[in-house]
């Protein structure tokens, strides 16, 4: 009786630390991604890379939680906040366009995808100088993104 209480210790405990080093990365590391693919994305259509901003991450963090959460529905809504928020916050304020997604598990994929949209494709590509990022789960495990551009 030991023995197999043993045996299914040592297989449960192998288990655990085996699923936990397949856990999808943390939203720091995905929003730090979405602004590496981004501006590898713009490198290669000779753009300079844009700046992350703080302000702004707060912006789209904020819009992606509440995607995640249901409190808004997916898409832009509450833009025009958005962009007001971000003309207070920026001097000589120019321009401001935001890019939203749901159910990529990597920056990698959702930077694929905008690529692929026409009209993300022009937010990937505009002529921004700063990025704002949020990444927000669902309690299905979702992610939701939100990537606003400003200059």
């Amino acid at each position: 009786m030991k023995r197999i209480f043993l045996w299914l210790s040592i297989i449960g405990l192998s288990l655990f630390f085996s699923l936990n080093s397949f856990t999808p990365p943390n939203n720091s590391n995905l929003v730090h991604d979405v602004l590496t693919q981004t501006n590898e994305f713009r490198k290669s259509n000779r753009l300079n890379a844009l700046k992350m901003r703080n302000d702004l991450n707060a912006l789209a963090r904020k819009h992606s939680e509440d995607m995640a959460k249901g409190r808004v529905g997916f898409g832009h809504a509450g833009f025009g906040k958005r962009f007001a928020k971000a003309e207070k916050e920026i001097s000589n304020f120019h321009g401001f366009a935001e890019n939203v997604a749901y159910g990529s598990v990597s920056g990698k994929q959702v930077v694929i995808m905008w690529e692929k949209s026409p009209g993300h494709r022009r937010n990937l590509l505009g002529p921004y100088k700063y990025a704002g990022i949020g990444v927000a789960k669902n309690k299905q495990g979702q992610l939701f993104y939100t990537e606003v551009f400003a200059d």
